[in-house]
């Protein structure tokens, strides 16, 4: 497989590689891994709280909010 990435991006990879002790491929492969993990991890989260209070009905703003008349 082959990809189009501008020189300064392979050389950044190449170094970091070297930092790292580690070759191109595996860095390639550390990176999507700890990007996988990180969106799997976000993505188990629900966007809102849940709360489960069990059968409680319709509730109205003047039900939680004591501003509400």
């Amino acid at each position: 497989m082959s990809m189009d990435i501008s020189r300064e991006t392979e050389d950044r990879l190449a170094a970091e590689a070297r930092r790292l002790g580690i070759s191109v491929d595996a860095l390639l492969t550390r990176l999507m891994g700890a990007r996988a993990e990180q969106t799997s991890r976000a993505g188990s989260r629900p966007a809102l709280p849940v709360w489960h209070l069990g059968s409680v009905g319709a509730l109205h703003r003047r039900d939680i909010y004591d501003d509400a008349h």
